[in-house]
């Protein structure tokens, strides 16, 4: 057993931080072979572990697409750049956003993806473009938030946002443990946060 390697280095030879590998074994959908200990400081991989959690860590940064798409993705690179800062689950989104893109430039636009985030549990890509495409661009932009928000971030399953609380994702049934315990004056009751605030009057955070 002397080849096992710890959770430390396992991070280090994947390229990631601790926490970034803790989250993807606290989805359940890629595991250690060996079981896994309360003390995830405890926790052990073998090297065909490295290999499969690997493939998930290139899954994770939209390795895939990012070559499919070089076309109309183009990372931030400007001070404070930021990448593509969700879920693999809305990849598919991803795709049909950036498909949305290259039919406007077909048409003679000039559009290009430069990075997005989730918050409050939807999606929110930002681009740069033409001010003669902006109305499409935005109508790209309100597709892909709104079925973020049907559409769960970690697996791409059906889903629904999804209140602990701390925090706010959308998650299916399978990856709803992701928020913890559920807040009852929340969870359920408010299924878009944009929305929500400003049916209340409020502003969101």
């Amino acid at each position: 057993m002397s080849d096992l390697i710890s959770l430390k280095e396992a991070a280090e030879i994947l390229g990631v931080d601790i926490l970034f590998l803790t989250h993807v074994i606290d989805v359940g959908d890629v595991l250690p072979s060996l079981p896994v200990p309360k003390d995830f400081r405890e926790i052990v991989f073998t090297t065909d572990d490295i290999e499969r959690f690997r493939l998930e860590v290139a899954r994770r940064r939209f390795t895939n697409f990012k070559a499919d798409y070089s076309d109309v993705y183009q990372q931030d690179e400007r001070p404070g750049a930021r990448g593509l800062e969700f879920g693999p689950g809305w990849e598919g989104l991803l795709r049909d956003y950036a498909d949305g893109l290259r039919a406007l430039n077909a048409a003679g636009g000039r559009s290009r993806l430069g990075w997005g985030k989730e918050k409050f549990g939807a999606l929110h890509l930002y681009s740069d473009y033409l001010l003669a495409t902006e109305s499409a661009v935005i109508n790209l932009h309100r597709e892909a938030y709104r079925a973020s928000l049907q559409t769960c971030q970690e697996c791409g399953a059906a889903a629904r946002l999804r209140f602990g609380h701390s925090v706010c994702l959308t998650l299916c049934d399978r990856h709803k443990h992701l928020v913890g315990e559920p807040d009852p004056a929340r969870d359920g009751i408010i299924l878009d946060v944009s929305a929500w605030t400003r049916e209340h009057g409020r502003i969101a955070e």
